[in-house]
């Protein structure tokens, strides 16, 4: 695991309330049920911008080394609305994908980063040890 992979119990939960609003957001592009609650999903995301930047851009810069979408410029790019079906699609695969890769980061495993050599009770999981090898993990 990455260092910059190991979150605190609050940046896990602004993880879990991006994923939250992204969801909704993308949910209600392709519904179209409630303009408030889209509102109410784009007024928390700028609140989590604004209020968690720090984290934000290291979420940047672990999807950055991961290939994978980053979530602060799927909110940077809300604000613009869709003009057509195409572009509406494209977002809410991008607020999709985002809200997976959140959830990659929501599924590493808590423990302290530690100096020493790892004991066997702490020792990383590994093929060799009954854990499943890389490829056959979801996150």
């Amino acid at each position: 695991m990455l260092l910059s992979m190991a979150f605190t119990a609050t940046e896990r939960e602004r993880m879990a309330v991006l994923i939250n609003n992204l969801c909704f957001y993308a949910s209600q592009l392709v519904i179209h049920s409630s303009v408030e609650i889209s509102q109410r999903a784009l007024l928390n995301l700028d609140k989590i911008k604004n209020e968690y930047e720090p984290l934000l851009k290291r979420l940047d810069e672990v999807a950055r080394e991961q290939g994978d979408h980053n979530p602060l410029r799927v909110i940077e790019d809300l604000v613009h609305r869709p003009n057509d079906v195409a572009q509406m699609l494209m977002l809410v695969r991008r607020c999709l994908l985002a809200s997976g890769f959140l959830g990659h980061c929501l599924a590493q495993p808590i423990h302290a980063v530690s100096a020493e050599a790892p004991s066997p009770e702490n020792e990383a999981p590994s093929p060799e040890n009954g854990a499943p090898s890389p490829e056959k993990r979801l996150h």
